[in-house]
């Protein structure tokens, strides 16, 4: 299971124009007399097994290349979609834009890509989030059976559990031995119904604990719930934690990532403090329409490898606070197989609140 200013810069890489078309193509066949090898026969053999072959290639890409958004613009995502779109297009000299469509929870964005022709050139960029619309039972369409997983971006974004500053537990195994001479008595603050609470599911599955979700919607709402005392434990990035732990008003239990966080570099992850199923990542992904051919799929995650190492694009990820590593196919692969397990077996008798 284990191995994973805003204007400014939407005013750069929002300039990513907009056409449309289509192609394809047709071939020819022959006949000759029986028993003989003309060459009208020996071409119409060529062609008719150049026509079998061709079922399975698919010109990529089109004029135009369309990344759905189930965002609002000036977010993180879409600002991560609008760097990829930018990066893209140069790449593979193909008009590629960025379309929001937030509307439905994400929903029509979803749908927009899930009846589109399987050509490559309709396109979703979402979080592993996805997982949780499907097994919370809020879509009806599975990410990896419904669509064609392509590409994941590894976040370096990541988030970690914490407490009051003042609190006696120093690591997540106080954490759990409170948690289990305490059932459903500790508090956790999140937002119910997506993966803020997937991530309270994993860590109460991991450790086997029972914990009392109370709601925080914002990380704000976290943050002030858990300096004030009003709850006793939740989860934020890490880049917010850092200025309260080094004030002593937050103390960080562990990382909720895979991997341990550079701003954390004391902190070991839930794995290392011998949880094994103990970690979630929101990383950046992109699917596309199901029955895609897997060439054109392998391509298009091709066409992003270069991503964190060009110069532009690098600045502008950290212009925006951004760390997002591209995953060759096989390792993308693995990751979405194994997000879908994760997250099926953490929602496994979980009241999603619907």
């Amino acid at each position: 299971m284990m191995k994973k200013m805003i204007s400014i810069l939407l005013a750069g890489v929002m300039a990513v124009g907009l056409t449309a078309c289509s192609s394809g193509g047709k071939a020819d066949s022959g006949t000759a007399a029986k028993g003989t090898e003309t060459k009208t026969e020996a071409a119409a053999k060529g062609e008719a097994a150049a026509q079998t072959e061709g079922k399975s290639e698919v010109s990529w890409p089109g004029k135009q290349v369309t990344l759905y958004v189930p965002a609002a613009a000036g977010g993180g995502t879409d600002i991560f979609a609008r760097i990829v779109a930018t990066y893209l297009q140069e790449k593979i000299g193909a008009t590629v834009t960025v379309v929001n469509q937030d509307a439905g929870s994400g929903m029509v964005a979803y749908e927009s890509v899930r009846k589109a022709e399987p050509d490559g050139n309709t396109l979703l960029f979402w979080h592993t989030g996805f997982y949780v619309n499907y097994y919370s039972g809020t879509y009806d369409y599975n990410p990896n059976t419904d669509f064609t997983p392509i590409e994941m971006f590894q976040s370096g974004n990541g988030q970690v559990y914490v407490v009051n500053g003042k609190s006696e537990w120093n690591d997540l195994n106080d954490l759990v031995e409170a948690a289990k001479a305490n059932p459903g008595q500790i508090t956790y603050g999140c937002q119910t119904g997506g993966s803020a609470q997937l991530v309270a599911e994993i860590l109460m599955k991991a450790t086997d604990t029972e914990l009392r979700l109370v709601d925080a919607a914002s990380q704000t709402d976290k943050i002030t719930g858990v300096m004030g005392g009003n709850i006793d434990l939740s989860a934020i990035t890490a880049a917010s934690a850092r200025q309260y732990v080094d004030n002593g008003d937050l103390k960080v239990l562990g990382i909720v990532d895979a991997i341990p966080d550079p701003l954390f570099p004391e902190t070991k992850t839930g794995v290392e403090q011998g949880y094994e199923n103990l970690y979630w990542t929101q990383n950046l992904c992109i699917y596309g329409p199901a029955g895609m051919d897997e060439t054109v799929a392998k391509a298009i995650n091709e066409a992003v490898q270069g991503l964190s190492e060009d110069p532009k694009a690098k600045e502008q990820m950290e212009s925006a606070n951004l760390v997002m590593t591209p995953l060759n196919y096989e390792d993308s692969m693995a990751q979405f197989k194994d997000y879908d397990e994760l997250v099926k077996n953490a929602s496994e008798g979980v009241d999603w609140g619907k």
